[in-house]
């Protein structure tokens, strides 16, 4: 049950209940007080039998109720203020945990976001999470108090006859090797059902964000065929480990009663010998039928506790993984924002073909430099490395001549706003929205930027106004509102840099007219980086930066390169549409 790989588990699980070590030991205290009291009962029987009901001690038919009562009070007590006190302490363990996966998602490279579906990695939190804390509460409980409980019946049962103990314990090799068996077989099953956990969490999480496209393609039957399959998979992962532990329990019992039997047949004879007196006998068989019970559950809690483990794997396998790098030192004050990428190389860890293939370029600061060029011709890589989301395999990326990876990455970032085309509001209100990841921020400001976004004409209109609620990814809101907020942000913030994926053209006439007004406000007295998808709302752009295949193919202003007579002007013939 408790390989060395499972002991290096369970320690390092045990360090999140450490900083309560004092409640621990209340809870220890409890357990060894309920699993003393276990013996007593046997214990007692002796002089019921004895010298109460055959021996008519008149002390003794007063005492020994009594004494039996008082036993089960103290059990009682003991057992509420174990159970209490160890799930507070397993509860504060399973807050301590959550709360370091959440900090460690925040922290984790993008690589490493593409690598975890976001399915997998609620799956973690909401569904392993829970598992490790049965181990934490339930299990070491049920460990410590029935081996308590078992030392204290063996030890009451070798005094009574160590022959007849001796006899009933060469049985336990045996199961020793049933209870190792199962718990092989119940991590390996456990790994798999979490697994198709997670892939069952996202497909839940894939079909609530996707419900418009499957209704509107007709893929009702498909998603739910991959629905039903994966809760399938999950339906038979989890029945492997059910077999298994519904298996062991019986097994072990039945072995169980075997010795009890023999042991049984022996006691008889030595009773019908006058080896034992009547309440000796009654007090040992007694017991030893006690004994049996926290066995059987501590070859139960092993199914809790390799779940617990196989959790602990894929919780601590998420830990483990490194935080972006953040090794720089040197931090800018109100940088100018002059970017210069000097033979810069980068491609994806899924990609063989380079997404920026030794691009050389400098992006002039406080004017505004659109970025132009087909799908995949690295647009949106040039913009993820400026921000450090990814690492250059080659080559440096400079702000005001200072390399951006000798930078602290909190300080990059204070330096860069970014508006994109998929808005991400969270469900808080406007006001915490717009400053978010400020705190502290005067309303008079949060309404200036609102202003300046032209935002404020609907926010004012609201009844709650700043207050409201904008509900899940701003479903309140309109796509135009969305935009408007996210720019109300862009404001707040105001960096030095801005990086633009420009989002205007799902919008209505209205809604593209204001949200163009307010960026045309933002991008003043700022180093502004647009990646384009409607050519015609870069055309006052100080510089056209042509992308193609990772590498610069053009670069010059929108009538220069109409002149040129390349890339440029061929996309703009085609139409002002780029795909992306």
């Amino acid at each position: 049950m408790f390989d060395k790989h499972t002991q290096e588990l369970y320690k390092r699980l045990l360090t999140y209940i450490k900083p309560h070590w004092k409640v621990v030991l209340v809870t220890l205290i409890a357990l060894a007080i309920a699993a003393a009291m276990e013996p007593m009962m046997p214990a007692l029987l002796k002089p019921l039998v004895d010298d109460s009901l055959i021996g008519k001690d008149a002390d003794a038919i007063m005492q020994i109720p009594l004494l039996i009562m008082l036993v089960f009070v103290i059990k009682g007590i003991a057992e509420y203020a174990s159970k209490v006190t160890s799930e507070w302490v397993a509860h504060k363990a399973i807050l301590a945990i959550r709360a370091e996966m959440f900090d460690k998602m925040n922290y984790l490279p993008q690589q490493a976001h593409h690598d975890y579906s976001t399915g997998k990695l609620l799956s973690k939190v909401t569904y392993d999470v829970p598992q490790v804390g049965d181990s934490l509460s339930h299990a070491w409980i049920i460990i410590v108090r029935d081996t308590l409980i078992i030392l204290g019946l063996l030890g009451f049962l070798l005094y009574t006859s160590w022959q007849l103990t001796l006899l009933m314990i060469i049985i336990g090799p045996v199961i020793a090797f049933i209870i190792d068996r199962a718990s092989r077989l119940m991590r390996q099953s456990s790994k798999e059902m979490q697994n198709s956990m997670g892939v069952l969490t996202q497909r839940l999480e894939e079909g609530l964000n996707g419900h418009k496209e499957i209704k509107i393609y007709g893929a009702e039957n498909y998603e739910q065929q991959r629905f039903h399959d994966t809760a399938e998979n999950l339906r038979k992962h989890t029945m492997d480990v059910v077999k298994v532990s519904a298996a062991n329990v019986p097994l072990v019992q039945m072995l169980a009663a075997i010795a009890l039997a023999g042991v049984l047949y022996v006691a008889s004879i030595m009773s019908a010998q006058d080896l034992f007196t009547p309440g000796e006998f009654i007090a040992f068989i007694t017991a030893m039928a006690m004994i049996f019970e926290p066995i059987r559950r501590l070859t139960n809690i092993n199914t809790t506790i390799q779940k617990g483990m196989a959790a602990a794997e894929s919780i601590f396998e998420l830990l483990d993984q490194p935080n972006e790098p953040n090794e720089g030192v040197k931090t800018l004050k109100s940088p100018d924002g002059k970017i210069t990428f000097k033979d810069v190389c980068f491609t994806y860890a899924s990609s063989k073909r380079p997404a920026l293939n030794h691009l050389t370029l400098t992006l002039p600061a406080k004017k505004t430099t659109a970025l132009v060029g087909q799908s995949g011709s690295g647009k949106t890589t040039l913009a993820n490395l400026i921000t450090r989301f990814y690492q250059p395999q080659d080559g440096d990326i400079l702000i005001d001549d200072t390399p951006i990876k000798d930078l602290e990455l909190h300080n990059l970032r204070d330096q860069i706003a970014y508006v994109s085309q998929n808005v991400i509001l969270f469900n808080d209100t406007l006001a915490a929205n717009i400053a978010y990841g400020q705190t502290d921020i005067p309303e008079e400001k949060i309404i200036q930027a609102a202003k300046s976004a032209h935002a404020w004409e609907f926010i004012e209109k609201l009844q709650d106004g700043l207050n409201t609620i904008v509900g899940d990814q701003g479903s309140s809101l309109s796509g135009g509102q969305r935009q408007r907020i996210a720019i109300a942000r862009a404001f707040l913030k105001d960096a030095p840099i801005l990086i633009m994926d420009e989002a205007t053209s799902a919008l209505d006439n209205q809604s593209e007219k204001m949200i163009q007004q307010a960026m045309e406000t933002l991008k003043q007295n700022r180093t502004v980086i647009i990646i384009a998808h409607r050519l015609s709302t870069i055309e006052n752009a100080d510089q056209i930066v042509v992308l193609e295949h990772g590498q610069l193919a053009e670069m010059g202003t929108h009538q220069s390169l109409l002149d040129q007579q390349g890339i440029y002007a061929k996309l703009y013939q085609q139409g002002n549409d780029i795909n992306e």
